[in-house]
Parts: C-alpha cells; structure tokens; sequence
C-alpha cells in the first residue's frame, strides 16, 4: 500500500520562502532606509529652515524621502517620482540642499532594469521642466539656485547614463558567457566524435585493406566499430542533459585512471600497445582538474590513432602537491601532423589554459609528446 509523505516539502517549503523574502525584500528595504537616514541628517536636517513651515514640515519631508528610497528595489518608477516631487518642494520651501542624490538613486535602478536609450526624450523634458520651477520659486538666492539646479542635473543624468552602462554590461557579460558555453560544448562534441570515429576508421581501413580476413575477422571489427559508436552516442547524451543542467563536470563517472583505460580501448584495438602509468592520488581529483585532463587525454589519444602510426604510447599520471601533471608519449613519426592538420593542440592548448595551466607539445628523441600541467585551484584560472 503506497502512502504519500507530502510533510518534508510542505516543512521546508515556508522556511525558503521566509529566507527569500528575508534576502529579497527586507534586507534592501532595510539598506534603502538607512541610506535615506544619511542623506536626510546631512542635507535635510543641517539645513535651518524658515520659521513659518519650521522643523516639524522639514522632518516630515524628510521622512517622506526615506519613506519613497525604501521603495526603490521593489517600485524604482515610483520612487524616483516621489522622491524627486519631495525634494522639489523642499527646495521651494527652503528646507534641503539635496542635489536630487535620492532620486537619482532611484533613477539608477529604474534605467538598469528598464531603460532603453542612453538620454531619452522624457527625461531631458522632465529636467527642463523641474528646474525651471525650481528656478522660479527657490526660496534661496539666483546664485544658490543656479548651483543646485546644475548638480542636480549632473547627478539625475549621471544615475540615469550609468544604469544604463551596466544594464549593457551586465547583458554582455550574459552573453559572453552563453558564447563561452557553447564554444565548450562543441569543443566537447569534437573530441568526443573525433575520439570514435578515428578508431572507427582505423579499425575499418584495416579490414578494408586486409584481403585475408575471415568472417570472423569482419564481424569482430563490425562489433568493435558498433560498440565505439554506442559509446560516444552515450557520451553525447551525457553532455547534452549536463548542458541543459548547466555542470561543470562533463565527464563521465568514475576516476582519471578508470577513464584512461577506457579511452585507451580504441587504440589498443587499432593495434597500439597503451602503457597507463598514474599515481594513487590520481584517483580522487578536483572535478574541474578530472574534467580537463579526461577531456585532454581523450584528444591526445584520437591525435596517436589517426596521426602517429605509432606502436607504443604511453601516458603519465602525477600530482605534485595540488597540480596535475600529464604527459603523453607515443613512439611514432608522424603525430606532428596533428598540430598541421586540424584543431587538436589548439582545443588542448585552450582547455588547460581556461584552467591557469600550461601545455606543451611536441616532438623529442624516443617520440612525440604532450605535456600539460594542471594546477589544484581553479581560482588560478584566467577567466578569459
């Protein structure tokens, strides 16, 4: 008899709603009226005001633009309106030296969230017609006058152009970061597809040119190139459902040294004799560290079976403190043509870069090695 338990979600529901509307509403409200206090006790209250309105009108003005700053996160629209017809008539009355700092707090945020162009007509409007009153009524002298209405005006339009800037910035950022994104899914799809159908074409070509194979020669190449493709169509799945939850760690379960015997599975049936060489702690890495070094070997690898004609390769596997090192050494003539042809090194080159390591690459007296070098933290990485 199948009994439902809905007492866990409803438990811990209203305690994430309670720390959302803690962190979201009143934390910012909170923030909001402490930086009315300021500006109201520095350029409301040391202001003497005229003895026919008097203190109690000049507080109350006051209030009302600590009242209207508390809105901003929620209503900016509405904020900057009340708070700028507030301090506009406290500057008629005489009772503020505000230069419109509060409404153009809230103006900041209203541009940063709504705004579409840099200087939009209304606003250019709304200034001429706001100060030309202000000009017109100001209690104080034509020389106190000018000067406040020119640094209001500098700091409406410059809240206003800087919400603006990083409203910009911040889609920018987005979208960088989206083109970031795909450029490692397909670095991804490439060394996955490549990694296959490089084994796929060697153990082909082989039966191919092979007139002596026996039927079971066929179907045993058949099956080898039926499981290759089964592999990478799983990999594939993998990284898109990664992608649509947005992982870091793209790479399939298990640790370094257990997918190293795996990917080295299409060498050694295109005839390679792969000798895995790794150290102990090699087997429990950062995911960032596994990420890139299973994504680097895998391309090294595809590099030997398509490139190198090689008998032997070889590949190390150390950590000296927090980095891992890696080298990959084949005893062929030919995987130079790799950094000719195609964008192999490049692709393994960026990994380990985006990463704050290094990558070397090329050919020495017993073969053709690459060396990378990984470092523990990814906080070392260079971001672009």
């Amino acid at each position: 008899m199948n009994q439902r338990h809905p007492s866990t979600t409803q438990s811990a529901d209203p305690e994430n709603v309670h720390v959302s509307v803690v962190r979201e509403t009143i934390i910012p409200v909170l923030l909001n009226g402490l930086v009315g206090i300021i500006v109201v006790a520095g350029l409301w209250i040391t202001v003497v005001p005229p003895e026919s309105p008097g203190r109690l009108v000049q507080l109350a003005l006051g209030g009302l633009v600590v009242l209207g700053l508390c809105l901003r996160s929620r209503f900016p629209w509405l904020a900057a309106a009340w708070t700028g017809v507030v301090t506009a008539v406290g500057w008629s009355l005489g009772m503020t030296e505000d230069p419109f700092l509060v409404t153009g707090l809230c103006l900041y945020v209203a541009a940063e969230r709504f705004g579409t162009r840099l200087f939009p007509a209304w606003l250019i409007v709304l200034e001429i017609l706001l100060f030309a009153s202000l000009l017109l009524v100001s209690a104080d002298g034509a020389e106190a006058s000018i000067r406040g209405i020119i640094l209001g005006a500098v700091i409406i339009g410059a809240a206003w152009v800087l919400g603006i800037r990083t409203q910009r910035m911040r889609c920018e950022t987005e979208r960088n970061a989206r083109a970031q994104e795909r450029l490692r899914l397909a670095r991804d799809i490439h060394d996955v597809l490549s990694h296959t159908l490089g084994g796929i074409g060697v153990r082909a070509g082989v039966v191919a040119h092979v007139k002596s194979s026996t039927p079971d020669d066929l179907r045993s190449a058949l099956q080898g190139i039926e499981s290759d493709a089964r592999d990478a169509l799983g990999q594939l799945q993998v990284l898109m459902r990664q992608e649509r939850r947005e992982t870091a760690d793209d790479a399939p379960p298990g640790s370094l040294p257990e997918l190293v015997r795996e990917l080295s599975q299409p060498a050694i049936r295109a005839g390679i004799s792969v000798v895995i060489d790794a150290d102990e702690s090699a087997h429990a890495l950062p995911a960032a560290q596994r990420t890139t070094a299973y994504r680097i070997i895998q391309e090294a690898l595809t590099n030997v079976i398509r490139h190198s004609g090689a008998g032997t390769c070889r590949i190390t596997i150390r950590t000296e403190g927090d980095d891992l090192r890696i080298s990959v050494l084949d005893d062929g003539p030919g995987a130079a043509l790799a950094s000719k042809n195609g964008h192999g090194l490049t692709g393994m080159r960026e990994r380990a870069q985006l990463l704050g390591g290094t990558f070397e690459a090329g050919r020495e007296t017993n073969g053709y090695r690459v060396a990378v070098s990984l470092p523990g933290t990814a906080g070392r990485a260079h971001s672009r």
